[in-house]
């Protein structure tokens, strides 16, 4: 089995730091298992000085070739729908923002030719933003998914070398063209879900240890073989861990080595969260993944002027509120 990465980056993001912490965690539990950095050209020209310790880590640095129109986004996107067309074998695609806990030769224990874990732990009925998700597969691909039951989350596939796996990355990357450049949503997973209903529910499911997404389920914290760590904008999350903030991959950055305070943070990754960090219930959840909430949430966070006067004017109705009780 070979892992697999994917990286684009120009050395002004995040995305190599992330990299060099995963491949470095994976070198941890599984030395000897073959590991592919898929690049494009733009990429690979930039893996030298302080970005060259993943040479070390990986076993091939692979160049694919990529339109040269592209954005770094889209650059991604292309080679993450393609990339099974690029090596031999059995498969294990891996997102760059995890860390790996354990050893991971037994995924291909997996009876299935591809399997993903559920998207958010759940099912698709169970998720807060199912309606905006809803509206966004009518919108890009006119369907109606109300019925649908499993959604999958793409930053990890298990996947082996056989003609339907081709084919379902061949709709996979015709589905994401449509999507990034027909209706200007340059997201992988809708278009993973479309290959799904066009193969017959082909995606199989793995078990949720082998992608643990923290921010929305702590379930397989404590057997995760791979931490996933959301590369999303999702107010506050920095508060959580280490691992959700930039300073660790800044100071990456700045020597380009795992220093002994990063290298002890990733043996204990599934410690390594701040205190006190408390639960919130799905309406919680749902309330601040909505416009109004996001936005009153950031302003909270930099104490800023609309968080004020809404608190303000809800100060002013209390203290009236208690005014009048006394009158009366």
């Amino acid at each position: 089995m070979t892992a697999v990465y994917i990286l684009i980056s120009n050395g002004d993001d995040l995305f190599y730091e992330q990299l060099l912490v995963s491949l470095y965690s994976l070198r941890m539990h599984n030395p000897k298992l073959n590991v592919v950095v898929l690049v494009d050209e733009k990429t690979e020209r930039t893996l030298h000085g302080k970005r060259s310790k993943v040479r070390e880590l990986a076993n091939e640095i692979k160049i694919v070739e990529v339109p040269e129109e592209y954005n770094s986004k889209e650059r991604s996107r292309y080679i993450k729908t393609t990339f099974r067309n690029y090596l031999s074998g059995n498969l294990l695609f891996i997102d760059t923002d995890t860390v790996i806990t354990d050893n991971l030769r037994d995924v291909e224990n997996t009876n299935a030719d591809m399997a993903c874990v559920l998207d958010f732990h759940c099912l698709l009925s169970q998720r807060e933003d199912k309606l905006h998700f809803g509206e966004r597969m009518k919108r890009v691909f006119d369907i109606d998914v109300s019925e649908i039951l499993h959604y999958f989350n793409s930053g990890v596939i298990f996947i082996r070398d056989t003609p339907a796996v081709y084919q379902f990355f061949e709709d996979w990357h015709n589905y994401w063209l449509f999507s990034a450049f027909q209706k200007n949503e340059n997201y992988d997973q809708p278009a993973f879900l479309m290959a799904d209903l066009k193969n017959a529910h082909f995606i199989k499911e793995l078990g949720g240890e082998y992608n643990c997404q923290l921010l929305t389920s702590i379930e397989y914290l404590h057997t995760a073989k791979i931490l996933h760590f959301f590369n999303i904008n999702w107010p506050g999350k920095e508060r959580f861990s280490p691992f959700f903030r930039n300073d660790l991959y800044e100071e990456l950055k700045q020597t380009g080595e795992i220093s002994e305070n990063t290298h002890n943070l990733i043996i204990n990754c599934k410690s390594a969260f701040y205190s006190p960090m408390l639960f919130a219930d799905p309406r919680e959840s749902e309330f601040t993944s909505t416009l109004v909430g996001t936005t009153l949430y950031l302003s909270f966070l930099r104490s800023g002027w609309l968080y004020k006067l809404v608190d303000s004017l809800f100060k002013f109705i209390k203290n009236v509120k208690h005014a009048l009780k006394r009158i009366r």
